[in-house]
C-alpha cells in the first residue's frame, strides 16, 4: 500500500510541474506593446553613421508567456530585431534623386522645344552620372548588423581595455575579430539593478529572478549589440541615448 501511495504521489508531481511549465498565448496587444519596445530601442539608439542607409530588418516577437516555478509569477518573455545597414541603398537613392532632377530638366527644356540646352542637360547628366558612380565607389563600407533584445539573459567578463562606455546601469564593450583588421562587435548592456554600479564588477551577468515576474510584460534588461567596421561603429555607440532605452526598463521605473 505504501508503495501505491508513494507512486500516486509521483504520479501528482508530475502532472503538477507538467502543469506548472504549460504557457499561455499572448494577446495582440501584448506582442503589439512588445514590438514597440523594440522599435523604441532603434530610435534610441539613433541615425546610422553617414552614408549608410537601412537594408533589411527583422523582428523575432514573443507569442507565449510561461508560468515560473513561484504561484502566480512568470518568466520573462524574450524578443528581439535586428537591422542590416549598408552603403548601396545610400548610392541608389542618389541616383534615383539625380535621375528625377535631370528628367525634370529635359522635360522643361522639351517643352520649350530648346534642342540645345535638351542635348546640353544629357551630357551633363551623363558627366554627373559617372562622377556619382566613382564616388560611390569610394564611399563603399562594409555592412553593420544592428541587433535590439529585451530580456536577454546573458554576459561576459569585463576587459578594462574594452569599455566603450559605462555610466549607472550601462556598460559597453567591444572586441575585434582578428588584429588588425579593423572589424568588430561591440555589445551594450542595460540592466539598472545588476549594473547599477558597473565600475565596480569583473564581469557582466544579468540573470532572470530565480521566482519569476509578477507583470507579463516585464522588461528587466536589454542588450544592443554592433556588428561591423569599429571605427563606424564605436562612435555610433557612444550617441546612444542610454536615458530613453532604461526608461524602458521596469527596475528603472
Amino acid at each position: 500500500m505504501k508503495h501505491v501511495s508513494l507512486a500516486i504521489v509521483g504520479i501528482l508531481l508530475l502532472l503538477t510541474s507538467s502543469n506548472a511549465q504549460t504557457p499561455s498565448p499572448l494577446n495582440r496587444d501584448e506582442v503589439s506593446a512588445f514590438k514597440k519596445k523594440l522599435v523604441a530601442l532603434f530610435d534610441a539608439v539613433g541615425e546610422a553613421p553617414a552614408g549608410y542607409a537601412k537594408e533589411d530588418e527583422d523582428f523575432n516577437l514573443p507569442t507565449e508567456l510561461y508560468p515560473s516555478r513561484s504561484a502566480g509569477k512568470f518568466n520573462p518573455i524574450y524578443g528581439s530585431a535586428s537591422r542590416k545597414y549598408g552603403t548601396e541603398k545610400a548610392a541608389e537613392k542618389s541616383n534615383e534623386q539625380l535621375e528625377k532632377e535631370y528628367k525634370k530638366k529635359m522635360m522643361e527644356a522639351q517643352a520649350k522645344g530648346d534642342y540645345m540646352a535638351m542635348q546640353k542637360i544629357a551630357q551633363e547628366m551623363q558627366q554627373k552620372v559617372g562622377q556619382t558612380q566613382l564616388q560611390a565607389a569610394d564611399a563603399h563600407k562594409d555592412p553593420i548588423d544592428l541587433q535590439v533584445s529585451l530580456n536577454q539573459f546573458s554576459g561576459e567578463t569585463i576587459d578594462p581595455d574594452a569599455v566603450v562606455l559605462e555610466q549607472a546601469g550601462v556598460i559597453a564593450l567591444k572586441s575585434e575579430e582578428e588584429v588588425g583588421s579593423g572589424k568588430g562587435h561591440i555589445r551594450v548592456y542595460f540592466d539598472p539593478v545588476a549594473l547599477k554600479n558597473s565600475n565596480q564588477l569583473s564581469e557582466v551577468r544579468l540573470k532572470s529572478p530565480d521566482d519569476g515576474v509578477t507583470k507579463r510584460s516585464a522588461i528587466l534588461a536589454a542588450i544592443i549589440e554592433f556588428q561591423g567596421p569599429l571605427a563606424e561603429i564605436e562612435p555610433w555607440v557612444k550617441r546612444i541615448n542610454a536615458k530613453k532605452i532604461l526608461a524602458l526598463i521596469d527596475g528603472a521605473k
